[in-house]
């Protein structure tokens, strides 16, 4: 008989100490398509999948070349009004600002604004500079740092959405800088640049700035993107290390494929686990390359990272893996306005809210940066509450709702642009309190809800229009779901005792029951097999949380209050059972609370000893 090692060979790594992965857990970057015009010095907004690139360095003449990224390849679109390089951007694939840099004639105080077809030139910055900075969106932004084409400055200025207006300065002069670029214009750091030492980091909190912990690596010319709490930096000078922040320190993460420098200023839409890098000068020249960043995502009970060794010293064959916990809430920021019954979309840190009953019914937009929430542009149709929403930040989608002065059913859709809402076309049933799903404001479903009777009509968006899918298997309203438009989780509410089901992208299927029925609960989901319920009604309100793997639910730890009708009930959310969001409702009779609690899976990297 064949030996097992003849047929399954491996070799073993003989150590005498226990490895561990630096950094986030599976982070990777992957190759994504090419620019069209290689150039360096050139700005970014956006997000992995919506990206922006404008303006740059192609050698020798400065552009205004534009071009528009859909996740997998880049197009060319109207160019900017002034040619220029050494810019910052700030904003999104459909809202940006293209602010500062160098001309071929001098440094400028230029400041364009993009709505997703033209650019207009808006308000100059006070001053010129260049090599700067910036953190915000196309209205509410910071600009910081840079030169002014004699000296590095440490000037500061604040955009409000019409004019810019001088606020207190950083603590270093530099250029050559990056930052949390999706961070708020109250709530960002500064890192690296051109200064000694090359690794300071300053945090800016609407008022002042001050020094926080230090990039591992000192680097000018480099990327970065996040949020003041969660944030990555990337590239710069000729290496490929990437950085990330959670708040207090910098740990190393997965490296660039190619080292550069004068890749994108305002990062592309970087987040702490999502970013794009692209252009730059590389050894080779100015590039063409786009790199994407992914961290890992913590939705497997057990990662194997990679490492089977044997412990010569102990005698142990041991395996590193990195284990998740249970997970538990924790106390976020507050929205502004305490109500009910609110659509929601996002992620935990750059998620947005809106509508609800207050009351009255509500046209209120909220968006928060994982540490507090900004009013922003009303809605524009009827005010009204119990609406269905989905989507991002930057691209989301509020249909259907009852208005609260007459109680009437609407079917009115909004599209949210990242800065303001338009009308979009209407569903097709007129309804309230029913669930949503959907990863973009153009792409998602509707389903559930409340007709004059209990509904079971499932409607797809598909970007312009809504069609009627196959129906739930049992009508119900106030329930309570999350997803994408093709894999997603209906569980609980009205007339649905201890009845949940999935879809997989054509028809719903009835799945094992939670442990506690309750309707009015809130829901997170990133798919049919990996979705969280939380709070609701029982009677009373209950705060009693449950975790879908696809197969069964469990009993995890509580929320901190027993809410109900709050955000992720009628509105979906971008979540799983590591990831999500319990913003406002009620905790008792008319008690509306504006708290917003967040549920995080820890990990941790261990080495096991194999057993078995």
């Amino acid at each position: 008989m064949a030996e097992y090692k003849a047929i399954h060979g491996f070799t073993v790594q003989n150590r005498t100490t226990d490895p561990l992965a630096p950094g986030i857990p599976g982070a990777t970057w992957a190759s994504g398509g090419n620019l069209n015009t290689a150039r360096s010095e050139l700005a970014g907004a956006g997000v992995q999948t919506a990206a922006i690139a404008f303006g740059g360095l192609v050698y020798p003449p400065r552009v205004g070349i534009n071009e528009l990224y859909d996740g997998t390849s880049w197009t060319e679109v109207g160019d900017m009004n002034t040619a220029r390089s050494t810019h910052t951007g700030l904003g999104i694939s459909t809202a940006a600002l293209a602010v500062g840099g160098q001309t071929p004639g001098a440094v400028v105080a230029i400041n364009e604004s993009w709505n997703g077809s033209t650019w207009t030139e808006v308000a100059d910055l006070n001053a010129v500079k260049q090599n700067m900075s910036g953190s915000g969106i196309i209205t509410a932004a910071l600009v910081f740092a840079g030169n002014n084409g004699t000296a590095n400055v440490a000037t500061n200025e604040v955009w409000n959405g019409s004019g810019w207006t001088e606020v207190a300065d950083l603590n270093t002069a530099r250029s050559d800088i990056a930052s949390s670029t999706n961070g708020t214009s109250t709530a960002t750091i500064a890192f690296g640049g051109g200064v000694n030492p090359k690794a300071q980091n300053e945090l800016w909190n609407g008022t002042a700035w001050t020094e926080v912990g230090d990039l591992n690596t000192g680097r000018q010319n480099l990327a970065g993107g996040g949020t003041s709490t969660a944030a990555l930096a990337f590239g710069g000078e000729t290496v490929t290390n990437t950085e990330s922040w959670d708040g207090t320190s910098w740990t190393e993460v997965a490296e660039l494929a190619t080292a550069r420098y004068d890749l994108n200023t305002g990062g592309g839409g970087a987040s702490s686990s999502l970013a794009l890098a692209f252009g730059g000068n590389a050894p080779g020249g100015k590039q063409t390359a786009t790199e994407e960043f992914t961290a890992a995502q913590s939705t497997d009970t057990v990662q194997n990272i990679g490492q089977v060794f044997y412990r010569s010293d102990t005698g142990d064959m041991k395996v590193t893996l990195n284990v998740l916990g249970t997970g538990a809430w924790s106390t976020g920021g507050n929205i502004n306005t305490a109500r009910t019954h609110m659509g929601q979309g996002g992620t935990t840190t750059t998620s947005i809210v809106f509508a609800g009953n207050a009351p009255p019914s509500s046209q209120l937009t909220e968006l928060y940066n994982g540490t507090s929430w900004t009013e922003v542009n009303d809605m524009t149709e009827t005010a009204r509450d119990q609406v269905y929403g989905f989507g991002t930040q930057t691209s989301a989608i509020s249909a259907s709702g009852v208005t609260g002065s007459n109680g009437a059913k609407s079917k009115l859709v909004e599209e949210w642009n990242g800065t303001s809402w338009t009308a979009g076309t209407d569903n097709n049933t007129a309804r309230q309190a029913g669930a949503s799903a959907g990863a973009t404001g153009s792409s998602g479903i509707m389903y559930g809800g409340n007709t004059g009777s209990h509904s079971a009509t499932t409607e797809s968006w598909n970007g312009s229009s809504w069609t009627e899918l196959n129906d739930l298997n049992t009508a119900g309203s106030y329930i309570a779901g999350g997803g994408t438009q093709t894999s997603a989780l209906c569980s609980v509410g009205g007339n649905r005792p201890d009845e949940n089901e999935s879809w997989n992208g054509t028809s719903w299927s009835e799945i094992a029951e939670q442990n506690t029925f309750r309707d009015q609960s809130g829901g997170a989901a990133s798919g049919n097999t990996s979705g969280l319920i939380y709070g609701g009604e029982a009677p009373p309100y209950t705060a009693t949380t449950e975790s879908w793997n696809g197969t069964a639910w469990t009993e995890l730890a509580d929320l901190a209050t027993a809410t109900g009708i709050g955000s992720g009930g009628s509105g979906g959310q971008t979540g799983s059972n590591a990831s999500a969001l319990a913003v406002g409702g009620q905790a008792g009779p008319g008690a509306r609370v504006a708290t917003t609690q967040e549920w995080n899976v820890p990990s941790a990297v261990t080495n096991t000893t194999i057993t078995d």
